[in-house]
């Protein structure tokens, strides 16, 4: 039995495999040639990994910067990363994980099918933090080990399910068809910068359509403006930390020049974004076709949903405006958690990183622009970022979800623990089981309520 659930934890941490699946799934069903469903496969698996190696890449444009903050401020706090929240909490509840994710696919699928919502959850990672958050949550609930693991599969599946339609009008908008959705768990960040956009802006003012001289045309080039903007950006601090405390750029750089070591990673993090958009386009021209096996044999209207860097490649303006908006919005946010340090407010102190502020940022650009225009992306990103890094502090108050000074960054995590967190105070371990029953069920009573809509 171990060996089997370590083979679908392992399986299932593997977004690509999982994508790699459904696009050999879906070939088979229409019973496409094997030399296409080998291509289609491998170019699927081959096309996610590309995004991953971006991310990384672009994460490792962003590293020596946020070092430099780190130290400059010299700041004790906490650190949201989701890698190693997920990786500390292995050895204590590695098992349950792995079983409450496993549930929770195989029931997003079944609700897929039976309900109306149709969104196939294909961000493997992201199930991941969630199921993380319902094993710690449930456990510190007090629920016995079968409920823990019965309880969050059956909550996982319904959030996989039904979270991708909290966001889906304004990414169909971005991408233009409502074929492929977001998977990720800063929906509920999202969801509230598009709620802000589309009420303080003006979408017929698209960020997209500025007025940029000839002379500057060149910086329509996604990859040449965030390399020259994260260079403007690197040097700035730079200069500034150099003046101030040479000794940090001395702890950073070691013996480099810092000048010469800047040029390459703000061309490193505009490289990573480059590799990023050449997997996107991959999967979705081999994903998409194939995913239509699935959709017209398996689950009628189905509605594959991956990771946000789907969407950077149709507003690449948008994507950098939000980027720099959230970055000086999570500095903000950090200035009043130091403040409010000694004022009876006992809420853990949030350092700011820069990957937070580009994934998050650039997400809420490329949505707040289509609800609102230039004044959408800037008051939603800020309003959304400033919320993004309180969200980690009520989740270590109030949901106890921290280990080795880290925690989860997401707002889907971070409200999920908060939510259960809050119920663990009031009620007891077995309500809490009833309730998260009633909520699986709810989709499915809905359903005979409504006519099937792809919109959900």
């Amino acid at each position: 039995m171990n060996m089997i659930l370590g083979f679908l934890e392992q399986f299932l941490q593997q977004g690509s495999l999982m994508v790699g699946l459904m696009a050999f799934i879906g070939l088979a069903i229409q019973k496409k040639p094997v030399s296409d469903i080998i291509k289609g496969t491998v170019k699927t698996i081959v096309g996610f990994l590309l995004i991953g190696a971006g991310a990384g890449v672009v994460i490792g444009g962003l590293t020596p910067l946020n070092d430099l903050l780190a130290a400059a401020f010299n700041v004790t706090g906490i650190v949201p990363i989701n890698e190693v929240m997920f990786a500390v909490s292995v050895t204590q509840y590695g098992t349950q994980m792995a079983a409450i994710l496993a549930i929770g696919w195989i029931l997003n699928l079944f609700l897929a099918r039976f309900s109306n919502f149709k969104n196939i959850y294909l961000t493997g990672h992201e199930a991941m933090w969630i199921s993380t958050v319902m094993a710690i949550a449930l456990n510190w609930a007090g629920l016995p080990y079968w409920q823990v693991v019965v309880g969050g599969g059956m909550f996982v599946g319904l959030y996989m399910t039904v979270a991708p339609s909290m966001i889906q009008k304004s990414v169909a908008k971005v991408i233009g068809n409502n074929d492929v959705g977001v998977a990720h768990t800063g929906t509920v960040f999202y969801w509230v910068a598009a709620a802000i956009a589309k009420v303080v802006g003006n979408k017929e003012k698209s960020a997209e359509d500025l007025n940029i001289p000839k002379s500057l045309n060149f910086l329509r080039d996604l990859t040449v403006s965030l390399s020259l903007a994260m260079l403007i950006v690197y040097f700035v601090v730079c200069l500034v930390v150099n003046i101030a405390m040479p000794e940090v750029i001395k702890e950073v750089y070691g013996e480099s020049n810092w000048f010469i070591s800047i040029i390459i990673s703000s061309m490193n993090f505009a490289a990573g974004v480059y590799v990023i958009q050449a997997g996107v386009r991959m999967v979705l021209a081999d994903l998409l076709p194939a995913f239509k096996g699935i959709a017209d044999k398996l689950i009628p209207d189905a509605r594959a949903c991956l990771d946000i860097p789907v969407l950077y490649p149709y507003q690449p303006n948008s994507v950098l405006l939000g980027f720099l908006v959230s970055t000086v919005a999570g500095l903000v946010a950090f200035f009043i958690q130091l403040a409010l340090v000694g004022s009876g407010v006992d809420l853990p102190v949030i350092i700011p990183t820069l990957f937070t502020s580009f994934f998050f940022g650039a997400t809420f650009g490329a949505l707040c622009n289509k609800e609102g225009g230039v004044r959408g992306v800037v008051i939603g990103s800020f309003i959304a970022m400033i919320i993004a890094q309180f969200i980690p502090s009520f989740l270590i108050s109030i949901g106890n979800v921290m280990m080795e000074n880290t925690t989860f960054g997401g707002g889907d995590t971070g409200v999920v623990g908060i939510f259960f967190g809050l119920l663990s105070r009031y009620i007891n371990g077995q309500v809490i089981f009833g309730v998260i029953i009633v909520l699986f069920l709810l989709p499915l009573i809905t359903a005979r309520f409504r006519k099937p809509s792809q919109t959900v």
